[in-house]
């Protein structure tokens, strides 16, 4: 087990005087404060009134059993009743249930039965609440009557009431016998219940200090432990290694520093890239200008002297005079080849600085879609030529770029890709631009052949090319020129199956990295 660090020692000891403070206090008023407060609450007077508030429900209950029974009693003795009966008018009966119906809103049905035989029943459309229902007969004798046409008997008549009362009542009436009786229990262990709850708390006190000691080793160790990766971290960065990458951990704000701290490291390793990069292309810029400027100077006496030389002969041996026409044909168009090379060699050492402005990258493609037919016209002249597809996102996309400079750089990469598919039936090339989070991604791919995994490092590098008749510059100028403008270029596999090539550019543009002074080259 590793010793503990100081910063570990320092939140171990805060943690340990925080919960041990407050104990001595609590054992020495614990218990008689958990005894009086016990005592507040559960006391003899209290008891009684819970014994008493039971005691009233009980006589509520009785009150609403008496209710029913005359509720009952006044329905079934009812002379309205008893007169319809001895006339064995059913109408008048099931008239007079209605009306007892209207009179007692608590009873829930009334019916009247001779036997089997039902003479009348009715009950209320609805009742509002929960109610308990509760079931009262009353039975009427059977009578003899005597009628105009002799004597007829009147069998023996049940009526039923069924009378309601509040649920409400039932279950607070329960409630309240729960409760006195578990008051009862209580107050009769009131010396242990109080003794019991004062040992548990102090028992529970105690090991709540030592789970918090423990869990102050743990966390402090994680903290501690993050700390101490980020400070190594720190020290690798100080030595100029930003390869380094601190492992996030935990939602606190040592979590956010390590955030910040990796999201730094990133900032300086992607500027430090953009600087050098633009530095070794300050470097090649110098010496394109000094190479351009030697192999310039001797190109014209070259191809004056040939000329002369042409136009000086004078005699008559054919053989020789078409040897010196081949050769100076020769001269002549390598010395235009040379002229062709130093032109771009002068180009790209002349090359200016990004100058930036506010604009709609939407209206920039929309600006380059229109010269596309002018690019394939000189790629292609009188062949077929592949499809050209702009895809570009109907959302606005403001950026800050030097129009001229970067529509260089995209007409660079839709040269590349075209003539990669000189030679090839169809062919297709896309163009597609779109907003992702707080860049502008620009993306152009071809169904072409695509670059050999071994060239891709060097893609970017100056004077390095693929093609017979190429410079290795166009890619090299397009890459500083995103470098300017504060994006990225990079390589990526295509969706067609051929080469892509993304740009990514900030929205609204942010400061590029300058380029080196020569005194810093």
């Amino acid at each position: 087990m590793r010793r503990l660090s100081r910063f570990e020692q320092k939140i171990l000891v805060a943690m340990g005087l925080v919960a041990l403070a407050p104990l001595a206090g609590a054992i020495v008023l614990g218990r008689s404060a958990v005894r009086d407060a016990y005592h507040t609450g559960v006391n003899e007077r209290i008891h009684a009134q819970l014994e008493g508030s039971v005691d009233l429900y009980q006589v509520h209950l009785e009150t609403l059993r008496e209710d029913a029974e005359r509720t009952t009693d006044a329905i079934a003795y009812h002379h309205a009743l008893h007169d319809a009966l001895d006339a064995a008018d059913r109408r008048a009966v099931d008239a007079h249930l209605g009306a007892m119906l209207e009179r007692f809103p608590h009873v829930a049905r009334v019916s009247v039965r001779q036997g089997e035989e039902v003479l009348a029943e009715r009950a209320p459309d609805g009742m509002d609440g929960e109610r308990r229902p509760v079931t009262l007969r009353r039975m009427l004798p059977a009578e003899t009557l005597a009628t105009p046409e002799g004597e007829r008997e009147r069998p023996e008549t049940e009526v039923e009431v069924v009378a309601t009362a509040p649920q409400a009542v039932f279950d607070r009436f329960q409630t309240a016998g729960e409760e006195a009786e578990l008051y009862a229990r209580l107050l009769e262990q009131s010396e242990f219940v109080s003794g019991t709850y004062v040992g548990v708390f102090l028992g529970l006190l105690g090991a709540l200090i030592v789970v918090a000691l423990g869990l102050g080793v743990l966390l402090s160790r994680r903290v501690t432990a993050r700390v101490t990766s980020l400070a190594r971290a720190v020290r690798r960065v100080g030595a100029g290694d930003l390869t380094v990458t601190v492992p996030l951990g935990g939602r606190d704000e040592v979590h956010e520093l390590t955030e910040a701290f990796n999201a730094m490291v990133r900032d300086l390793r992607a500027s430090r890239a953009r600087i050098e990069y633009l530095q070794r292309i300050g470097a090649w810029q110098e010496f394109a200008r000094r190479l351009a400027h030697e192999i310039k100077n001797p190109l014209t006496p070259i191809q004056l002297a040939a000329q002369e030389m042409h136009r000086s002969y004078q005699g008559d041996d054919p053989r020789y005079q078409r040897k010196l026409e081949d050769a100076c044909a020769i001269i002549e168009e390598e010395v235009a080849t040379l002229r062709r090379l130093v032109g771009e060699f002068s180009g790209f050492a002349k090359l200016p600085r990004a100058d930036l402005e506010a604009a709609d990258l939407r209206d920039f493609l929309g600006d380059v879609e229109r010269t596309v037919p002018a690019i394939l016209e000189d790629v292609y002249e009188d062949e077929e030529a592949p499809a050209v597809e702009f895809l570009v996102a109907d959302r606005e996309m403001p950026v800050r770029i030097d129009a001229m400079m970067l529509k260089r750089c995209v007409d660079n990469l839709l040269r590349n890709a075209l003539q990669a598919l000189r030679g090839r039936e169809g062919g297709h090339v896309r163009l597609r631009a779109l907003r992702e989070g707080e860049e502008v991604l620009l993306r152009i791919e071809d169904d072409g052949p695509g670059v050999a995994a071994k060239d891709r490092e060097r893609l970017f590098d100056p004077y390095f090319t693929t093609k017979s008749d190429g410079t290795g510059l166009g890619l090299a100028i397009v890459k500083k020129v995103v470098l300017e403008h504060g994006g990225e270029i990079t390589y990526a596999d295509s969706e067609l199956g051929g080469a892509c090539f993304e740009v990514r550019l900030p929205l609204g543009g942010r400061p590029s990295a300058r380029p080196p002074k020569k005194s810093e080259t």
